[in-house]
């Protein structure tokens, strides 16, 4: 390959405010942008996807994987047997498509789950045929609200995702631990700092899963691990212990205080010289359109993943303000959960349980209660529910005594234990040995494969540029005369050109008749792992190897030059 010959070139100017990723991809031209959340996958990008998804096909098959291809289209009916057209219609997650004649509507791959299981329904019938795990890399799409960060969100990506198939719940936890080690060995391969944490189901479903992430400041998923033992989640999983508080022992009175100006647990800690603890902050939610209200303590927060899973909304928003004094009677700030429980469900965290004499919400504009208890002044609640966000500096749910720490990472994988999940509903069933139906147990698991190129680029970079890893660099070796117009260092750098070329060696030859600094800026902008430099001592046949990661230079003949690259 020719520099002169490439496109497009590298940039100089780019957006400002970008990730540092998301500006070398830009500026080296690795990718650009068609329109919002929608990327072209430039010659060198599509050079480093294509040898990220070679990897992955080879480590794939090395575990007996099977590589297919499923379709993009995907009919409606199919969908609706899973429950989960009118959820992914209703969040405009998917896009939607008709057919010109029959009016027959598609959707546009977001996930494959419903096209694999039809596929396995239809073609297996006995348990001899099982464990079966399918493989694929293709394009998805989803309608994402706001797009953002290059590759990292958009709304047309490529995915790698594989499906197992099993006879029972011990083979689907056998191939769940499978995928966890071919994930493990392709993160390796790629060079990734990353961790497995737990993690949230979400629309997929599925009692377990676990994410892969890649560990960067630039993150957009924030991660809390133990520095005692190995646990970690992302923060929407997280388990955790809150900091205690002790309760009064003895109940008081309630009253009903004058608090103008308090809307926050701050301000009401100025007011009335009580602490954050001894407060329950009500909380008013939307969840698919009807109203709800969460009590939890003053010093806490809510998860909202974790509400979202307990009341099984799609849609999930907090309130309005119009819609709390409609609710309530009372303006954001005083509302409370006192004469609510008839109007609409309240949902009462974990963490007011055994509370005494606490403040909340008077449901009066300038007003709170204080001194209020459970089964004196508030119906005693039936039930309490981990709904708390977990924080840094908690204490660990797992060992019970080391701390969470944050972390911040972008997720570069994520495989779920389905269980009968699609089966079920998909109709999915083998003949056993004994001639029964029984439900097929799968698993699913997804790489983000185009996200996986700006991760690399995260992990791999300087204050010059991009530094690929061999083994996804879109070539391996750049060539570099230092004047082009010089005879002998023309010669010397067309020679190596050749002879790299001639025994497999993936090399690029900066042939452009520009300034020495500017080839160098763009050698050191795109990331090549070694350049080569025909320089003053070309005449004697020696050149300067530099790698790109160690900045380290050396004088060498072109005999080591070949030898060095070239297999044979």
């Amino acid at each position: 390959m020719l520099m002169s010959k490439h496109f497009p070139g590298t940039f100089r100017e780019v957006e400002k405010g970008l990730s540092r990723s998301h500006e070398l991809l830009l500026k080296s031209g690795f990718i650009y942008p068609q329109a919002a959340g929608i990327w072209h996958l430039l010659p060198f990008g599509f050079k480093v996807h294509q040898k990220i998804c070679n990897l992955i096909y080879k480590t794939m098959e090395k575990y007996g994987v099977l590589n297919m291809s499923l379709p993009i289209l995907q009919p409606k009916e199919d969908w609706e047997k899973t429950e989960r057209w009118e959820g992914y219609c209703r969040t405009k997650t998917m896009f939607v498509t008709t057919e010109q004649h029959s009016g027959a509507f598609y959707g546009l791959a977001p996930t494959a789950e419903e096209m694999v299981t039809s596929l396995v329904a239809t073609r297996t019938r006995s348990y001899k045929e099982m464990p079966i795990i399918l493989h694929q890399i293709g394009p998805k799409f989803r309608d994402e609200l706001r797009p953002r960060n290059g590759l990292l969100r958009g709304r047309e990506f490529s995915m790698s995702d594989a499906y197992s198939f099993d006879v029972d719940e011990d083979g689907m936890r056998a191939s769940f631990e499978l995928m966890r080690k071919i994930y493990h060995e392709i993160f390796n391969q790629l060079h990734l700092n990353f961790i497995a944490v737990q993690a949230d189901s979400g629309s997929i479903g599925g009692k377990g899963s676990s994410e892969f992430m890649a560990l960067s400041e630039g993150g957009e998923d924030t991660l809390l691990t133990c520095d005692t033992c190995d646990y970690g989640a992302n923060q929407e999983r997280c388990l955790c212990l809150i900091p205690h508080f002790e309760p009064d022992s003895k109940k008081e009175q309630m009253k009903k205080e004058h608090t103008p100006h308090a809307r926050t647990v701050k301000e009401l800690e100025d007011c009335l010289k009580k602490e954050a603890p001894q407060m329950v902050k009500t909380i008013f939610w939307i969840a698919d359109e009807k109203p709800l209200a969460v009590c939890i303590r003053g010093d806490l927060e809510i998860n909202k993943i974790k509400l979202q899973n307990k009341v099984r909304a799609t849609i999930l928003e907090e309130a309005s303000p119009e819609v709390i004094e409609r609710v309530t009677g009372a303006p954001v700030g005083f509302a409370g959960p006192i004469g609510l429980k008839e109007k609409i469900p309240i949902y009462f965290d974990e963490s007011v349980q055994g509370m005494c004499n606490f403040v909340c919400g008077g449901n009066e504009k300038e007003y709170h209660f204080v001194n209020v208890n459970f089964g004196t002044d508030l119906p005693e609640p039936k039930e309490y529910y981990d709904l708390v966000a977990a924080q840094p500096g908690f204490t660990c749910f797992e060992c019970r005594n080391g701390t969470l720490q944050k972390k911040t990472g972008i997720e570069i994988g994520h495989i779920f234990q389905l269980q009968d999940r699609y089966s079920r509903l998909m109709k999915a069933y083998y003949q056993s040995q004994e001639g029964k139906q029984i439900l097929i147990q799968m698993g699913c698991y997804g790489i983000g494969t185009s996200r996986l190129l700006q991760t690399i680029a995260e992990q791999n970079h300087d204050e010059k540029g991009l530094i690929w890893p061999e083994c996804v660099a879109p070539y391996q070796v750049l060539i570099v005369p230092i004047n082009i117009t010089e005879e002998s260092q023309r010669q010397l750098a067309q020679q190596l050109y050749q002879q790299l070329k001639d025994n497999g060696v993936e090399v690029i030859l900066d042939d452009r008749d520009l300034r020495a600094g500017v080839k160098f800026n763009d050698a050191e902008l795109i990331g090549f792992p070694w350049r080569i430099t025909c320089g003053r001592e070309a005449k004697n046949q020696k050149v300067e190897l530099t790698c790109r990661k160690t900045g380290k230079m050396e004088v060498i003949g072109v005999e080591e030059v070949l030898k060095r690259f070239c297999k044979s």
